[in-house]
């Protein structure tokens, strides 16, 4: 076993050092980096100031009205600004020109359809509010009766089914596309390796000295590691800033999805990668890998269809969980599901463990295939003939 390991060590520290070396890796990962930088940075700055909302009124404004929205504008991180116009027609072509967010002449308040937002909502309750004491105050009560009337709190509300965070579901779903987009650029990396290997007869120098599963698990380790490592530039500063700011519209928690989806990225890797390795191993030149590889891509693509239409719109459905429990579509499914919250725990580890099991058995299935399919040469192999010919015995 020791051997085995570190024959297939050798190639994958030759592949791995050539891929270190090329220019493309050096200027993806640079973008990737930029990419990730940018995401954390900008909406840092673009939302350090807060939200700045824009009241008209007929006159200036009532005091204690200003009092309670730069009240709530403290609680909810929000500035108001006020300005006076000098009739109701005045105020009204304020909001409709954009001059201002809402319009409180008298007793109507207009609104602007484009950018009110909740804005409206918090103004109708402060007028309620301080309407409501007067006429309280009006009716013999004391300045104290009616801050006690005023301060009664809500019931308490407890959820009941389904927990719907937009947030990480959106975190979630951007999950699926990023694995998606990984596990298809990295499939692609291999089968245009392996191809290349083949049509140089660097395979056959190496199948010389080297059992087919130490080439295989060698080369797809050196490109899984670049990959990954290329995720995980892309991960970590998304991952830290979740934990220390709350400017990027993630929530905390989703942080945990973030690094679970890195593992879920390598279970998906060594899944795909030798069913890409296989489909390259077949060709003879490495322009006919797209048309090789095909099958496989549309494995991949349905089983990302089926995650962000399915899966991401009813993450309890039944078919919503034989995605995310199936080895093929989990590594796309089940980061979308697990989510949404309402996964336990023995289902991610199950999909996890027939994940792992399948890429395991592939290992010994495509290391078959390609070692039959690396020895004929000078045309294409079709898959049905290396195995007629007894490729997995």
């Amino acid at each position: 076993m020791g051997a085995w390991w570190r024959g297939t060590s050798l190639v994958a520290e030759r592949g791995l050092v050539e891929t270190l070396r090329s220019r493309s890796f050096k200027v993806i990962t640079g973008l990737l980096l930029l990419l990730s930088v940018a995401a954390v940075t900008i909406p840092q700055i673009l939302g350090g100031a807060g939200t700045t909302y824009t009241i008209a009124t007929a006159a200036k404004a009532p005091a204690g009205l200003v009092a309670a929205l730069n009240a709530a504008g403290k609680s909810a991180d929000f500035t108001v600004k006020y300005i006076s116009r000098r009739d109701v027609a005045d105020v009204r072509q304020a909001v409709g020109d954009g001059d201002a967010t809402a319009g409180l002449p008298a007793a109507t308040l207009y609104t602007s359809a484009k950018s009110a937002g909740t804005f409206p909502v918090v103004v109708a309750q402060a007028v309620v509010s301080l309407e409501t004491s007067r006429r309280l105050t009006e009716a013999g009560l004391s300045p104290q009766q009616v801050a006690d009337l005023q301060s009664i709190r809500p019931p308490k509300q407890v959820i009941v089914g389904r927990v719907d965070n937009e947030g990480r579901a959106g975190a979630g779903f951007a999950v699926g596309i990023v694995l998606y987009l990984a596990l298809t650029f990295a499939g692609s990396a291999i089968a245009t390796t392996v191809a290349m290997e083949k049509s140089t007869r660097i395979s056959e120098v190496l199948l010389a000295v080297l059992r087919p599963s130490q080439v295989l698990v060698g080369t797809v380790t050196a490109v899984g590691a670049v990959t990954l490592g290329q995720l995980l530039v892309l991960a970590t500063p998304l991952a830290v800033a979740v934990q220390v700011s709350d400017k990027i519209g993630i929530p905390t928690v989703a942080a945990g999805d973030i690094g679970l989806a890195v593992a879920w990225f390598v279970l998906g890797f060594a899944l795909y990668a030798f069913m890409f390795a296989t489909a390259a191993a077949l060709v003879d030149k490495i322009t006919e890998v797209s048309s090789a590889i095909t099958p496989v891509m549309i494995i991949l693509v349905a089983g990302y269809m089926l995650a962000v239409t399915v899966v991401a719109t009813d993450p309890s459905a039944g078919w919503s969980i034989a995605a995310s429990m199936f080895p093929l579509t989990a590594p796309l499914a089940m980061p979308i599901r697990w989510a949404s919250g309402e996964v336990p725990v023995w289902q991610l580890l199950m999909a996890m463990a027939l994940t792992a099991a399948t890429a395991v058995l592939l290992v010994w299935v495509a290391s078959s295939i390609y070692r039959r399919a690396l020895l004929i040469t000078g045309r294409r192999v079709k898959l049905r003939e290396v195995i007629n010919n007894r490729a997995l015995s």
